[in-house]
């Protein structure tokens, strides 16, 4: 029997600070565990868009230099999702690593994230309760467990489930059991939910809604493995009041399945825009967005305007360098990009008026607003800060057949793309004659950043076709 009998992930990061709200991720490693193997694993380096404080170098070794040419959080989101989809989230003092995690995936994503939590150090207090210390350095030290690099996420993430292992095999399957059984304490499907409709579901990739008593939907979500995610939305239904609400509403459960995970992506995020379920709020449609476009001043400065716009009726996306749900979340990334990258509030169109803007008095501007700053350096520092938000050109003359290549098989679909806008989809019987389903052209940001994390930087997960291909 495994040691744990559903899919855990063993998490670990470093940081730029203590405190979640204000501090960001500068490393994360991952490793997902199924039926006592590691099935996956992910780490990387990650760039806060901040300097890496002096102390925290001195603990992980990570500096600054080390982190400024490599992937943001935003970048790196999608993958560590995936590694992290329908599994219990295991780290050692696990409400802090979640506490990080949750706010910058959730705000990369756009998605919750609510999973299973199991604490190491909560598993050595009640299987070790004698031993002094139940810090990560005194385990190591007290089981003589071999790591390579301590403060290093990989490592330390790694050691957690030699750790497991190890006390598994000391105190045996029933004791190490109970121990878990503690910790997650066997939830239960919601009890109006016939649960033979969860426990048929197989771990494939999809989407599922959860229905009130007359059909409505209630939620819309996806996994690449549908039964595991579904038997975890519901682990924390005693303690977060919105899943103990939904688990009380929810009657019924409807679930498509995909070829795999970006057509799950893609229709999570349709269907929520389409269906306005109750409990979904972060994935919900704008007719227009609040856009940054980049210009220059006579005197060769680049600035930044605000305005609101209708992206599907945009044929050249290339000079827009920010797409934010609402005004207001646009000057928030504009104020951080200043803070960040030490910009001024008069080219950032955050300030008005003529002369100075009010940071160079307080000597937080370098003056590029009155021409005291060389033009050049200036430009760089604006360069750099838009250039994670600003849209991708559309890489193709027309529109295109993207097929997410399956496991083994065919693809039985595909989706029509034209300028980062899903306008059809392509239906395959077994003898490879095709349907077309035409869609109405609607730019969603969302949709953008699934299909530009495909077509841009995961391309050996699908295939592209020229439109004419589809006439043929």
């Amino acid at each position: 029997m495994s040691i744990f009998s559903e899919p855990i992930t063993f998490v670990d990061i470093e940081t730029t600070g203590m405190s979640s709200g204000n501090s960001k991720i500068i490393e994360v490693a991952a490793f997902r565990v199924e039926d006592d193997v590691i099935v996956d694993e992910f780490h990387s380096l990650v760039n806060p868009g901040t300097a890496v404080p002096y102390y925290i170098t001195n603990i992980t070794g990570i500096t600054s230099a080390d982190v400024a040419e490599q992937p943001t959080f935003e970048a790196i989101a999608q993958r560590l999702e995936a590694i992290l989809d329908g599994a219990i989230f295991a780290a050692h003092n696990v409400r802090f690593d979640l506490s990080f995690v949750k706010r910058q995936l959730e705000a990369a994503s756009a998605r919750s994230f609510n999973p299973k939590l199991f604490c190491t150090v909560r598993l050595s207090r009640a299987l070790y309760a004698q031993a002094r210390g139940h810090s990560l350095a005194k385990i190591i030290e007290r089981h003589q467990l071999p790591v390579s690099a301590r403060h290093r996420a990989r490592e330390d993430a790694r050691v957690l489930w030699e750790f497991c292992k190890l006390a598994h095999r000391e105190h045996g399957e029933a004791t190490f059991a109970e121990a878990v059984r503690r910790q997650l304490k066997s939830k239960t499907l919601p009890p109006n939910l016939d649960s033979k409709a969860v426990e048929t579901l197989t771990d494939e990739p999809g989407v599922y809604i959860f229905e009130d008593e007359a059909g409505r939907p209630l939620y819309v979500g996806k996994s690449i493995k549908l039964k595991s995610r579904v038997k975890s939305h519901f682990g924390s239904s005693s303690k977060i009041k919105k899943e103990l609400k939904m688990s009380q509403a929810t009657h019924g459960l409807r679930v498509i399945k995909t070829a795999g995970e970006m057509e799950a992506l893609l229709l999570e995020s349709r269907l929520v825009k389409e269906m306005l379920p109750l409990y979904n709020q972060q994935l919900r449609r704008a007719r227009e967005y609040a856009v940054l476009y980049r210009n220059s001043t006579p005197e060769g400065y680049f600035s930044v305007s605000l305005s609101s716009a209708r992206l599907a009726e945009t044929d050249d996306l290339s000079g827009i360098y920010g797409v934010y749900l609402n005004r207001s979340k646009a000057k928030a990334a504009l104020l951080q990009h200043r803070e960040t990258f030490g910009l001024c509030s008069k080219l950032l169109g955050i300030e008005k008026g003529s002369g100075a803007c009010f940071r160079y008095h307080l000597g937080r501007c370098q003056g590029a607003c009155i021409g005291r700053e060389d033009a050049e350096n200036y430009n760089q520092r604006v360069e750099l800060a838009l250039a994670r938000s600003k849209l991708e050109s559309w890489p193709f003359e027309t529109a295109v057949v993207v097929k997410e290549i399956p496991p083994s098989g065919n693809p039985s679909s595909g989706f029509i793309i034209d300028k980062w806008c899903v306008v059809g989809r392509v239906y395959y019987d077994t003898t490879g004659r095709q349907q077309v389903e035409h869609m109405k052209k609607i730019f969603d940001i969302d949709t953008y950043k699934i299909l530009r994390s495909y077509i841009l930087k995961r391309p050996e997960k699908i295939s592209i076709e020229p439109i004419a291909h589809l006439l043929q």
